[in-house]
């Protein structure tokens, strides 16, 4: 039977009919939704309705807006995603915010050159409050759409820039090293005492002092990673951090950063030789600290990426815990960005990695592709309805894109990351439980998946759609 449900505030009426789970129950729950109305008094006299699809837009679109705006942390989209159906921007002043709402026939791509332009539909504080209650009413209301549920994530910590500039944070090292240059000009006027030193035999043979960095060999000058770490951004708290070693998870690291380091040094000015920093990251990407390996390095570091990019903990003081990468960065003058390990792995986990790697390894080139186009949309949709079934939420921060395999019988046979972000966090997502030992030799169609940031799930032929 039909059902309606409808959340009524002084500047926001949202408006849903659908079907209920039990035609023979009046109190069951509203399972299947037809048509969604959105009236906006003050704002607009349109009316916004649509499907699930702009539901969901719509409670995205506000969940994610509201935590912007409550935290003043920005999430910016990926670079290069299509427009969502409904995205809300901040206006020209701090009360005005504008509703942006794709205008386009039902199964229509966003970006049809027919589509309509959107509707841009400019919200007071007040009223973007009561479209946020009104969303927050239906994510609560246990009888509407029961599978509707709100997605939160965590802001990366690297979107977060620190609260003071690199010139501030600076200014207590460059007064100490000032402070240090004076006494030693005092000093040096203070003649030396004449006396004949001793050496305990039990000290000359102790053993030289523990590196600062984990992992950090010795230098080629007989010091260790404990003297480097003192004129770094944060190395000396890496004391105690135990270190990766896995080289898959090390060689995916490694693609990450390079990738953001050569997006930001794109139109930095060019050195005149290589400035070369040792750094270290974390198991989800984040730079946690980096120190200066030749003195062009230090004289530039204002000019590379490095002190926007290092994530600045609240408390600097405190040691990291977590488990730390280490490379070598090398900016070249060429525009070229550098990163090389500094972990030499084991044999166990030289054998570990090549596992691994194997487990995740590019798929072999499609010979015997599914041609019948009603097929390829049958395996589609199974494929979506398959992965949606066990999709929990991920801890991912920007879009995990994969190319999966499947046989003309709808068994997947293979999957292989497309980014970074997917290889390191593909065990979050249900593809390794879909994976089946299926007829290798059978008529197979690949597919594009897509985990996106926002918790959406997007399943589409990798070929593009048959005619």
């Amino acid at each position: 039977m039909t059902v309606q449900r409808q959340y009524t505030l002084p500047h926001c009426n949202l408006v849903l009919e659908g079907l209920s789970a039990d035609a023979n129950d009046p109190l069951s729950p509203l399972a299947v939704l037809m048509n969604a109305e959105c009236h906006l008094p003050g704002a607009t006299d349109t009316t916004l309705t649509g499907g699930r699809e702009f539901l969901d837009s719509l409670v995205a679109a506000v969940s994610r807006y509201g935590q912007q705006l409550l935290s003043g942390v920005p999430y910016p989209r990926a670079t290069g995603a299509a427009p969502p159906m409904v995205e809300i921007k901040p206006g020209d002043l701090p009360y005005h915010h504008h509703l942006i709402v794709q205008q386009r026939p039902l199964g229509e791509p966003i970006n049809d050159v027919n589509a309509l332009p959107p509707l841009d539909i400019q919200l007071t504080t007040v009223q973007f409050y009561d479209l946020m209650e009104a969303v927050d009413q239906l994510l609560a209301d246990t009888q509407t759409l029961p599978d509707m549920k709100a997605q939160f994530q965590a802001v990366s910590r690297r979107l977060v820039r620190p609260t003071e500039p690199m010139t501030k944070r600076a200014a207590p090292a460059a007064l100490g090293a000032a402070a240090l240059a004076a006494a030693g000009l005092a000093l040096f006027f203070v003649p030396l005492p004449e006396f004949e030193p001793t050496r305990p035999e039990s000290e000359a043979s102790a053993p030289a002092a523990a590196s600062a960095v984990p992992g950090d060999p010795p230098r080629a000058d007989g010091e260790t990673g404990a003297a480097v770490a003192s004129d770094g951004d944060g190395l000396d708290r890496l004391e105690g951090a135990p270190a990766i070693t896995d080289a898959a998870t090390i060689a995916l690291l490694q693609s990450d950063v390079t990738q953001r380091l050569q997006e930001a040094w794109a139109d930095a000015p060019r050195p005149s030789g290589d400035l070369a920093y040792r750094m270290a990251v974390s198991e989800d990407g984040d730079i946690l600290g980096y120190q200066y390996e030749n003195d062009l390095a230090l004289e530039e570091v204002d000019n590379t990426p490095l002190p926007q990019l290092t994530f600045v903990p609240v408390a600097g003081a405190e040691p990291v815990r977590e488990r730390v990468a280490q490379f070598v960065a090398t900016f070249t003058p060429d525009g070229e960005v550098r990163l090389e390990s500094t972990e030499t792995p084991t044999e166990a986990d030289a054998s570990e990695a090549d596992t691994s790697e194997a487990d995740a390894a590019e798929l072999p080139t499609l010979e015997d592709k599914v041609t019948d186009g009603d097929r390829i949309r049958e395996l589609n949709s199974d494929l979506y309805d398959s992965i949606l079934a066990e999709l929990e939420p991920l801890s991912a921060n920007e879009d995990l894109r994969f190319r999966v395999r499947l046989t003309e019988a709808g068994e997947v046979v293979g999957y292989e990351p497309v980014n970074a972000a997917a290889g390191l966090l593909a065990n979050e997502t249900p593809l390794p439980n879909l994976v089946t030992a299926a007829d290798s030799t059978a008529n197979q169609a690949d597919f594009q998946v897509v985990f996106t940031e926002r918790g959406v799930l997007e399943v589409n032929p990798w070929d593009g759609w048959p005619q």
